[in-house]
């Protein structure tokens, strides 16, 4: 190995290094936030919008539908099918029944 590739290596060992510490960082960070009490509502809705987001996509998927197909049934965007599907967009109960029996599904709630 040549002296310049051994500096080479020796550059990226460092940025890998630093590449960690700084995601050790970040992720101790982000689990302050999620853990913090004061926090605690808007993780709870987070993580509710992510579970509609999922479901949404599952059923769209298991239909064998594209977004394109099931916007054009839902008489709505492509654009909009794949923000609901990405947790972007917040939407009524009204509008999830519909996107549920465009895809054959139907939607069941169950307050815990």
């Amino acid at each position: 190995m040549t002296n310049e590739e051994k500096m080479l290596t020796a550059e990226i060992k460092e940025l890998q290094k630093n590449g960690d510490k700084i995601y050790s960082k970040q992720l101790a960070e982000r689990e302050a936030l999620f853990n913090a009490p004061a926090n605690a509502n808007l993780v709870r809705q987070v993580k509710l919008g992510m579970l509609v987001a999922q479901a949404a996509y599952k059923a769209r998927t298991s239909a064998k539908l594209t977004q394109k197909e099931l916007a054009k049934k839902l008489h709505t965007r492509q654009s909009y099918i794949a923000e609901v599907e990405k947790g972007k967009r917040n939407i009524t109960i009204d509008t999830l029944e519909r996107y549920a029996t465009a895809c054959g599904k139907h939607v069941e709630l169950k307050l815990v």
